[in-house]
């Protein structure tokens, strides 16, 4: 039941970056392949400890994007929840006609207040197994190393939620 969805284009905020990192690095690569390309605000590098320059990005398969500069002073001047780095993503987004892949509850709901269309990270690896780029077996396996490295956000609620729609798949 291997299915062909349209190209997304995405960018992606700290928090899944993280999630991945510490859960399945390659993926990057075979969602750019199978979904779309992915965009990282270089702006973010200084919430990421694991990813400390544009080369990292690139070799991990992810496209660096630097901000505009009206959107720096922009996000500077936004009041609210979200952070700095998170303001330039939402912005980003906004202005490139990008998906917000992100599991910040504000951010995703700055995103939903203006349009902006978004998907959990997790949503990523449902998709990556509907193209058949990833097998349920290791859909399961990555999203389980997500939710041990990162409970409080991945919760078993969470990750219960997303086995059932990978169940439902097959």
């Amino acid at each position: 039941m291997r299915q062909k969805n349209p190209i997304r284009f995405m960018i992606m905020d700290a928090c899944v970056l993280i999630d991945y990192m510490n859960g399945e690095p390659d993926l990057f690569r075979l969602i750019s392949s199978h979904i779309g390309p992915i965009y990282v605000v270089t702006a973010i590098l200084e919430e990421v400890d694991c990813i400390t320059s544009i080369a990292d990005l690139e070799e991990l398969g992810l496209i660096p994007l630097e901000v505009e500069v009206e959107d720096v002073f922009l996000a500077a001047d936004m009041m609210g929840p979200t952070s700095f780095q998170d303001n330039l993503c939402f912005l980003t987004a906004k202005r490139k006609n990008l998906t917000c892949v992100t599991n910040d509850k504000n951010l995703r709901l700055q995103c939903e207040n203006s349009h902006v269309s978004i998907l959990w990270g997790l949503e990523l690896v449902l998709e990556l197994a509907k193209t058949g780029g990833i097998s349920r077996k290791k859909a399961m396996q990555i999203a389980i190393e997500i939710h041990v490295s990162n409970p409080r956000h991945i919760s078993q609620k969470v990750l219960d939620g997303f086995l059932a729609k990978l169940a439902s798949l097959y």
